[in-house]
């Protein structure tokens, strides 16, 4: 069961999303903008609508779509609210659009919020234009794609056994240390890319440019 979460970052185009098997769609605040551009309609509305058109909310309340209003000075950002929702709801599995943008402190802190559910076994990935971001703790397949580059960023203060094989700069049974530069801007160059990791967590970026 799959949660698709909006949110008021950069917008997406609906080819990124249109073949994902989504159970629930929720907007957070101004992501009901792009749902409505996207032609979805939401199970839910949260916020405190700060950054949505009025018009385009009233049209959407009129469907009688259940509307949760948060005060505009509270402790968390929409999109915590969206993924706590899920998480309460029941769901698992999070994918999170309009969650990065021009606001930095934005996007790292959705970032974030990936590592701290996927410490709850919830697993979230962010999906925009140029970038697929999800946490590896094991392994993972990466399928050929050209002009993508693959990068892996250690949050854990080191990543053990790391293996990259079918990439152009493989690697085998590595350690890298939090902070080093090594695994930015690989390229799957076979069929099918496999990262393997033994222990520790890495953000898995995979970016067009």
């Amino acid at each position: 069961m799959t949660t698709l979460i909006v949110g008021n970052g950069s917008d997406i185009d609906k080819s990124h999303i249109e073949n994902l098997n989504i159970d629930y769609v929720i907007c957070a605040d101004g992501g009901l903008e792009k749902v409505k551009r996207l032609g979805l309609i939401p199970n839910l509305i949260l916020g405190d609508f700060d950054s949505v058109n009025k018009s385009v909310l009233e049209d959407y309340k009129s469907l009688n779509i259940e509307t949760v209003t948060f005060p505009s000075e509270k402790d968390y950002t929409d999109m915590e609210l969206a993924i706590s929702h899920a998480v309460k709801v029941g769901f698992k599995d999070i994918i999170l659009v309009g969650a990065s943008g021009t606001r930095l402190d934005h996007t790292v802190a959705n970032m974030l919020l990936i590592e701290k559910y996927h410490k709850k076994d919830i697993n979230i990935r962010i999906i925009d234009n140029n970038n697929f971001i999800q946490i590896i703790t094991d392994s993972m397949i990466i399928p050929f794609r050209k002009n993508y580059y693959v990068s892996l960023i250690p949050l854990s203060e080191n990543i053990e056994g790391l293996t990259l094989e079918g990439f152009k700069y493989p690697l085998n049974n590595i350690n890298v240390e939090r902070g080093s530069t090594l695994c930015i801007s690989n390229e799957v160059s076979e069929d099918v890319g496999l990262i393997k990791l033994n222990k520790g967590s890495a953000f898995v970026f995979i970016s067009k440019d």
